[in-house]
Protein backbone atom coordinates (compact mmCIF):
# COMPACT_ATOMS: atom_id res chain seq x y z
CA UNK A 1 0.00 0.00 0.00
CA UNK A 2 1.39 3.35 -1.01
CA UNK A 3 1.24 6.36 1.29
CA UNK A 4 -0.24 8.31 -1.65
CA UNK A 5 -3.42 6.24 -1.43
CA UNK A 6 -6.32 7.64 0.56
CA UNK A 7 -6.27 6.61 4.19
CA UNK A 8 -9.74 5.09 3.81
CA UNK A 9 -8.50 2.98 0.90
CA UNK A 10 -5.50 1.84 2.92
CA UNK A 11 -7.62 0.85 5.93
CA UNK A 12 -10.08 -1.00 3.71
CA UNK A 13 -7.20 -2.94 2.16
CA UNK A 14 -6.00 -3.99 5.63
CA UNK A 15 -9.38 -5.58 6.34
CA UNK A 16 -9.58 -7.28 2.94
CA UNK A 17 -6.13 -8.80 2.56
CA UNK A 18 -5.05 -12.19 3.88
CA UNK A 19 -3.59 -12.51 7.36
CA UNK A 20 -3.96 -10.62 10.63
CA UNK A 21 -2.81 -7.03 11.10
CA UNK A 22 -1.71 -5.92 14.57
CA UNK A 23 -3.31 -2.56 15.31
CA UNK A 24 -2.15 -0.40 18.24
CA UNK A 25 -5.11 0.75 20.31
CA UNK A 26 -4.97 3.99 22.31
CA UNK A 27 -6.34 7.48 22.81
CA UNK A 28 -4.01 10.43 22.29
CA UNK A 29 -2.20 11.91 19.30
CA UNK A 30 1.11 10.93 20.91
CA UNK A 31 -0.10 7.32 21.10
CA UNK A 32 -0.78 7.39 17.37
CA UNK A 33 2.65 8.94 16.76
CA UNK A 34 4.21 6.07 18.71
CA UNK A 35 2.36 3.58 16.53
CA UNK A 36 3.43 5.29 13.34
CA UNK A 37 7.07 5.75 14.34
CA UNK A 38 7.24 2.11 15.44
CA UNK A 39 6.18 1.09 11.93
CA UNK A 40 2.56 0.03 12.37
CA UNK A 41 0.17 0.56 9.45
CA UNK A 42 -2.88 1.90 11.29
CA UNK A 43 -4.07 3.04 14.71
CA UNK A 44 -7.37 2.64 16.54
CA UNK A 45 -8.87 5.22 18.88
CA UNK A 46 -10.49 3.26 21.71
CA UNK A 47 -13.89 4.43 22.90
CA UNK A 48 -13.60 2.96 26.38
CA UNK A 49 -10.05 4.17 26.99
CA UNK A 50 -10.97 7.61 25.61
CA UNK A 51 -13.76 7.87 28.16
CA UNK A 52 -11.28 6.98 30.91
CA UNK A 53 -8.32 9.07 29.76
CA UNK A 54 -10.14 12.15 28.50
CA UNK A 55 -13.25 12.35 30.63
CA UNK A 56 -12.32 10.32 33.69
CA UNK A 57 -15.67 8.56 33.27
CA UNK A 58 -16.92 5.06 32.62
CA UNK A 59 -17.56 3.81 29.09
CA UNK A 60 -21.33 4.37 29.25
CA UNK A 61 -21.87 6.63 26.26
CA UNK A 62 -21.07 9.70 28.37
CA UNK A 63 -18.91 11.35 25.73
CA UNK A 64 -20.81 13.04 22.93
CA UNK A 65 -20.32 12.60 19.21
CA UNK A 66 -18.77 16.06 18.85
CA UNK A 67 -16.27 15.36 21.65
CA UNK A 68 -15.25 12.03 20.14
CA UNK A 69 -14.93 13.44 16.62
CA UNK A 70 -12.86 16.38 17.86
CA UNK A 71 -10.49 14.03 19.65
CA UNK A 72 -10.27 11.73 16.63
CA UNK A 73 -9.49 14.73 14.41
CA UNK A 74 -6.55 15.64 16.66
CA UNK A 75 -5.24 12.09 16.36
CA UNK A 76 -5.67 12.12 12.57
CA UNK A 77 -3.68 15.35 12.23
CA UNK A 78 -0.76 13.81 14.13
CA UNK A 79 -0.09 10.93 11.74
CA UNK A 80 -0.02 9.80 8.13
CA UNK A 81 -1.36 6.30 8.86
CA UNK A 82 -5.12 5.52 8.81
CA UNK A 83 -7.06 6.07 12.02
CA UNK A 84 -9.94 3.73 12.91
CA UNK A 85 -12.35 4.85 15.64
CA UNK A 86 -14.97 3.50 18.03
CA UNK A 87 -18.25 5.33 17.31
CA UNK A 88 -20.36 3.65 20.04
CA UNK A 89 -23.97 3.27 18.84
CA UNK A 90 -23.71 6.05 16.28
CA UNK A 91 -24.99 8.47 18.96
CA UNK A 92 -28.73 8.10 18.44
CA UNK A 93 -31.24 7.37 15.68
CA UNK A 94 -30.65 7.24 11.93
CA UNK A 95 -30.34 11.03 11.64
CA UNK A 96 -27.64 11.06 14.33
CA UNK A 97 -25.82 8.08 12.82
CA UNK A 98 -25.83 9.73 9.42
CA UNK A 99 -24.37 12.93 10.83
CA UNK A 100 -21.77 11.00 12.86
CA UNK A 101 -20.45 9.28 9.72
CA UNK A 102 -20.30 12.59 7.88
CA UNK A 103 -18.38 14.22 10.74
CA UNK A 104 -15.90 11.35 11.08
CA UNK A 105 -15.22 11.44 7.34
CA UNK A 106 -14.74 15.21 7.37
CA UNK A 107 -12.35 14.80 10.32
CA UNK A 108 -10.16 12.49 8.23
CA UNK A 109 -10.94 9.29 10.12
CA UNK A 110 -10.61 6.22 7.88
CA UNK A 111 -13.28 4.01 9.46
CA UNK A 112 -15.54 3.47 12.46
CA UNK A 113 -17.40 0.67 14.19
CA UNK A 114 -21.03 1.01 15.23
CA UNK A 115 -22.59 -1.30 17.80
CA UNK A 116 -26.10 -2.72 18.20
CA UNK A 117 -26.60 -1.81 21.86
CA UNK A 118 -29.63 0.03 23.15
CA UNK A 119 -29.12 3.38 24.85
CA UNK A 120 -27.68 3.99 27.34
CA UNK A 121 -24.88 1.76 26.12
CA UNK A 122 -22.55 -0.20 28.39
CA UNK A 123 -18.91 -1.10 27.98
CA UNK A 124 -18.38 -4.34 26.09
CA UNK A 125 -18.55 -7.38 28.35
CA UNK A 126 -20.17 -5.46 31.23
CA UNK A 127 -23.44 -6.48 32.85
CA UNK A 128 -26.68 -4.86 31.75
CA UNK A 129 -26.17 -4.82 27.98
CA UNK A 130 -29.36 -4.64 25.96
CA UNK A 131 -29.62 -4.76 22.19
CA UNK A 132 -31.87 -2.90 19.80
CA UNK A 133 -34.09 -4.93 17.49
CA UNK A 134 -32.74 -6.41 14.30
CA UNK A 135 -34.63 -3.80 12.30
CA UNK A 136 -33.23 -0.87 14.30
CA UNK A 137 -29.67 -2.19 14.11
CA UNK A 138 -29.98 -2.64 10.34
CA UNK A 139 -31.44 0.86 10.06
CA UNK A 140 -28.46 2.33 11.91
CA UNK A 141 -26.05 0.57 9.60
CA UNK A 142 -27.93 1.54 6.44
CA UNK A 143 -27.96 5.19 7.51
CA UNK A 144 -24.21 4.95 8.08
CA UNK A 145 -23.59 3.25 4.75
CA UNK A 146 -25.67 5.75 2.76
CA UNK A 147 -23.73 8.63 4.35
CA UNK A 148 -20.46 6.82 3.59
CA UNK A 149 -21.36 6.22 -0.06
CA UNK A 150 -22.23 9.88 -0.58
CA UNK A 151 -18.88 11.18 0.74
CA UNK A 152 -16.29 8.38 0.45
CA UNK A 153 -17.24 4.81 -0.54
CA UNK A 154 -13.89 3.58 0.82
CA UNK A 155 -14.64 4.80 4.35
CA UNK A 156 -14.82 1.59 6.41
CA UNK A 157 -18.07 0.78 8.25
CA UNK A 158 -17.69 -2.03 10.77
CA UNK A 159 -20.82 -3.55 12.31
CA UNK A 160 -20.17 -4.54 15.91
CA UNK A 161 -22.49 -6.89 17.73
CA UNK A 162 -22.66 -7.24 21.50
CA UNK A 163 -25.01 -10.19 21.07
CA UNK A 164 -22.72 -12.49 23.04
CA UNK A 165 -22.88 -10.66 26.37
CA UNK A 166 -26.34 -9.07 26.08
CA UNK A 167 -29.39 -10.08 28.11
CA UNK A 168 -30.54 -13.39 26.63
CA UNK A 169 -27.52 -13.50 24.35
CA UNK A 170 -24.74 -15.97 23.65
CA UNK A 171 -22.57 -17.24 20.83
CA UNK A 172 -25.52 -18.29 18.67
CA UNK A 173 -27.16 -14.87 18.94
CA UNK A 174 -23.91 -13.06 18.23
CA UNK A 175 -23.33 -15.11 15.09
CA UNK A 176 -26.95 -14.71 13.99
CA UNK A 177 -26.62 -10.95 14.22
CA UNK A 178 -23.20 -10.83 12.62
CA UNK A 179 -24.38 -12.82 9.60
CA UNK A 180 -27.61 -10.78 9.40
CA UNK A 181 -25.76 -7.45 9.37
CA UNK A 182 -23.40 -8.67 6.67
CA UNK A 183 -26.19 -10.04 4.49
CA UNK A 184 -28.68 -7.19 4.95
CA UNK A 185 -26.38 -4.15 4.86
CA UNK A 186 -23.28 -2.93 3.09
CA UNK A 187 -21.13 -3.16 6.21
CA UNK A 188 -17.51 -3.87 5.32
CA UNK A 189 -16.55 -5.91 8.40
CA UNK A 190 -18.24 -7.70 11.31
CA UNK A 191 -16.84 -7.25 14.82
CA UNK A 192 -17.75 -9.65 17.65
CA UNK A 193 -17.40 -8.27 21.16
CA UNK A 194 -16.73 -10.17 24.38
CA UNK A 195 -16.50 -13.83 23.34
CA UNK A 196 -15.13 -16.03 26.11
CA UNK A 197 -12.64 -18.20 24.24
CA UNK A 198 -10.51 -18.23 21.13
CA UNK A 199 -12.40 -21.31 19.99
CA UNK A 200 -15.60 -19.25 20.05
CA UNK A 201 -13.79 -16.57 18.05
CA UNK A 202 -12.87 -19.20 15.46
CA UNK A 203 -16.44 -20.48 15.25
CA UNK A 204 -17.91 -16.97 14.89
CA UNK A 205 -15.47 -15.82 12.22
CA UNK A 206 -15.81 -19.08 10.28
CA UNK A 207 -19.61 -18.62 10.20
CA UNK A 208 -19.40 -15.02 8.99
CA UNK A 209 -19.28 -14.08 5.32
CA UNK A 210 -16.55 -11.57 4.57
CA UNK A 211 -13.96 -9.99 6.87
CA UNK A 212 -14.49 -10.29 10.61
CA UNK A 213 -12.65 -10.04 13.89
CA UNK A 214 -13.34 -10.30 17.60
CA UNK A 215 -12.19 -8.75 20.84
CA UNK A 216 -12.62 -11.57 23.33
CA UNK A 217 -12.96 -11.12 27.06
CA UNK A 218 -10.04 -11.65 29.42
CA UNK A 219 -11.49 -15.12 30.14
CA UNK A 220 -10.11 -16.18 26.74
CA UNK A 221 -6.60 -15.98 28.17
CA UNK A 222 -3.46 -14.98 26.31
CA UNK A 223 -3.72 -13.81 22.73
CA UNK A 224 -2.99 -16.47 20.14
CA UNK A 225 0.24 -16.16 18.12
CA UNK A 226 -0.28 -14.06 15.01
CA UNK A 227 0.00 -17.04 12.67
CA UNK A 228 -2.80 -18.79 14.58
CA UNK A 229 -4.93 -15.62 14.51
CA UNK A 230 -4.50 -15.53 10.75
CA UNK A 231 -5.48 -19.20 10.50
CA UNK A 232 -8.82 -18.56 12.24
CA UNK A 233 -9.53 -15.51 10.07
CA UNK A 234 -9.00 -12.73 12.60
CA UNK A 235 -8.57 -9.67 10.36
CA UNK A 236 -7.11 -7.31 12.95
CA UNK A 237 -5.83 -7.80 16.47
CA UNK A 238 -5.91 -4.79 18.75
CA UNK A 239 -2.78 -4.03 20.77
CA UNK A 240 -3.66 -2.10 23.97
CA UNK A 241 -0.07 -0.98 24.42
CA UNK A 242 -0.96 2.02 26.60
CA UNK A 243 -1.82 -0.16 29.62
CA UNK A 244 1.53 0.72 31.27
CA UNK A 245 0.38 4.34 31.07
CA UNK A 246 -2.07 3.52 33.83
CA UNK A 247 -0.41 0.77 35.87
CA UNK A 248 3.21 1.91 35.77
CA UNK A 249 2.31 5.56 36.34
CA UNK A 250 0.13 4.58 39.32
CA UNK A 251 2.96 2.45 40.72
CA UNK A 252 5.42 5.35 40.38
CA UNK A 253 3.02 7.69 42.13
CA UNK A 254 2.59 5.22 45.00
CA UNK A 255 6.38 4.87 45.26
CA UNK A 256 6.64 8.65 45.70
CA UNK A 257 3.84 8.70 48.27
CA UNK A 258 5.25 5.78 50.24
CA UNK A 259 8.80 7.15 50.28
CA UNK A 260 7.85 10.77 50.81
CA UNK A 261 10.57 11.61 48.27
CA UNK A 262 10.81 12.47 44.57
CA UNK A 263 13.65 9.94 44.29
CA UNK A 264 11.52 7.29 42.51
CA UNK A 265 10.89 9.79 39.70
CA UNK A 266 14.60 10.63 39.50
CA UNK A 267 15.36 6.91 39.33
CA UNK A 268 12.93 6.56 36.44
CA UNK A 269 14.46 9.54 34.63
CA UNK A 270 17.87 7.89 34.91
CA UNK A 271 16.37 4.71 33.46
CA UNK A 272 15.05 6.72 30.52
CA UNK A 273 18.40 8.47 29.97
CA UNK A 274 20.19 5.12 29.94
CA UNK A 275 18.36 4.33 26.69
CA UNK A 276 19.88 7.29 24.81
CA UNK A 277 21.30 6.27 21.48
CA UNK A 278 18.83 3.39 21.04
CA UNK A 279 15.40 3.26 19.38
CA UNK A 280 13.84 2.94 22.83
CA UNK A 281 14.76 6.53 23.70
CA UNK A 282 12.01 9.11 23.20
CA UNK A 283 12.91 11.45 26.06
CA UNK A 284 9.80 12.76 27.76
CA UNK A 285 7.97 12.29 24.47
CA UNK A 286 9.51 15.19 22.55
CA UNK A 287 11.11 12.80 20.08
CA UNK A 288 7.62 11.76 19.00
CA UNK A 289 6.28 15.22 18.22
CA UNK A 290 5.17 16.47 14.82
CA UNK A 291 6.00 19.27 14.25
CA UNK A 292 8.89 19.06 16.70
CA UNK A 293 11.29 21.65 18.05
CA UNK A 294 13.73 21.23 15.17
CA UNK A 295 10.86 21.66 12.68
CA UNK A 296 9.95 24.98 14.28
CA UNK A 297 13.56 26.14 14.08
CA UNK A 298 13.81 25.20 10.39
CA UNK A 299 10.61 27.07 9.59
CA UNK A 300 11.90 30.18 11.36
CA UNK A 301 15.10 29.98 9.37
CA UNK A 302 13.15 29.58 6.15
CA UNK A 303 10.65 32.39 6.60
CA UNK A 304 12.30 34.99 8.86
CA UNK A 305 15.17 37.32 7.91
CA UNK A 306 18.41 36.50 9.72
CA UNK A 307 18.14 39.48 12.06
CA UNK A 308 14.81 38.15 13.39
CA UNK A 309 15.95 34.58 13.87
CA UNK A 310 16.69 33.33 17.37
CA UNK A 311 20.20 32.44 18.49
CA UNK A 312 19.61 28.81 19.40
CA UNK A 313 23.33 28.12 19.70
CA UNK A 314 23.67 30.66 22.51
CA UNK A 315 20.51 29.49 24.28
CA UNK A 316 21.01 27.16 27.19
CA UNK A 317 17.86 25.12 26.74
CA UNK A 318 17.36 21.38 26.84
CA UNK A 319 18.36 19.86 23.52
CA UNK A 320 17.54 16.25 24.38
Amino acid sequence: MGASEKKTTRLKAIFNRPGTTLMPFGVLPIHARMAEQAGFEAFEVSGGLSAWWLGGVADIGYMTMTEVVEQAANVVKAVDIPVYCDADTGYGGPVNVRRAVQEFIRAGVAGIHIEDQAEPKKAGGRAGIRLVSDAEAIGRLQAAIDARDELDPDFVIVARTDGYGAEGGGLEEAIRRGVLYKEETGADVIFYEGLNSWEEVRIAIEATPGPAYAIPSRRAGRTLPTAELAAIGQKIQIVPFILPGIHEVWKLLLDVRNSGEVAPVDDFRELIDAAKGTEQYVGWGEHLLKPGYDDARLLEEKYLPKELQRDYAAAGGNED
